[in-house]
């Protein structure tokens, strides 16, 4: 049960680093940062970096630096959910534009087949617009314009340690401009409407399929094709998944056609990793 007093409350502050920017199209968290605090304390803490199953993109790891290398022997998000799952359990997330870290978490525990986190939720994206005019609302912007370090930001403890302070001055700010904020009710007002996560719009990557993305491996598929009711059994080796406006793609070096090809992501009947 969620404790109503405000010196009370467990709030856990959560970011992720992700290989891109939409989890639907095959995108993945790659580093996980929870810090979880009561009052001003630190209570617990739970960061690590996560293989993606899947190869990090130049442009994602050039914002934070992050790289395959560095992810190879990392633990898969299957290792690490329940460790995510226990520290977020009894305590309020506060992230900054939550929904897009909380699409990505939904995403893994889907994925696992597990329930995800159903904790409520402060964004201080949505308190920055709803009370502030900061020349840009992006986390670094704002904390620049409080004086805030942002030396090693886009890394997730870094951005999580940002978001503490943040949210901690908006709090103090606030009150000292009248804001009644003594309880969790008052809290939970302060970003606005509530966070809404969206279902998953295609379909889930098979984990053989991550797996082959991964360390560039090859696949065995049986694939129905597009314009008759016949199948070829195929040797593929993925190259990166995406999306288009209806269907997830998987483009792939085909060794029956000798060329890339790619494959839709519901055809691909039958998936078998080749050791």
């Amino acid at each position: 049960m969620l404790s109503t007093s405000l010196t009370d409350i467990h709030f856990s502050y959560l970011d992720v680093e992700t290989t891109g920017l939409d989890p639907y199209s095959g995108d993945r968290i790659c580093e996980i940062s929870i810090v979880k605090t009561r009052g001003k304390k630190v209570f617990d803490k739970f960061e690590t970096l996560i293989n993606p199953g899947r190869i990090i993109p130049t442009r994602a790891a050039s914002i934070h630096r992050i790289t395959d290398d560095m992810v190879m022997k990392a633990p898969f998000f299957r290792d690490i959910a329940l460790n995510v799952r226990n520290i977020l359990e009894n305590s309020i997330i506060v992230a900054h534009n939550a929904k897009f870290d909380l699409e990505f978490l939904h995403l893994e525990f889907n994925n696992l087949k597990l329930v995800p986190p159903e904790n409520k939720v402060v964004d201080t994206f949505g308190i920055a617009k709803r009370y502030y005019s900061f020349p840009s609302n992006s986390l670094v912007e704002i904390a620049k314009c409080l004086g805030i370090s942002t030396l090693s930001n886009h890394r997730a403890f870094a951005d999580v340690r940002i978001t503490i302070q943040v949210f901690e001055y908006f709090l103090r700010d606030l009150k000292r401009g009248g804001m009644r904020i003594k309880s969790l009710k008052d809290v939970l007002k302060l970003s606005g409407s509530s966070v809404k996560i969206e279902g998953p719009k295609n379909l889930v990557i098979p984990p053989e399929i991550e797996e082959a993305l991964r360390i560039k491996g090859r696949l065995k598929i049986r694939y129905l094709s597009a314009y008759s009711d016949t199948t070829t059994t195929r040797i593929i080796e993925p190259i990166e998944v995406n999306l288009s406006r209806r269907n997830t793609y998987v483009l792939a070096y085909c060794h029956l056609r000798k060329q890339r090809c790619n494959f839709r992501l519901d055809r691909i009947l039958e998936v078998k990793y080749i050791t």
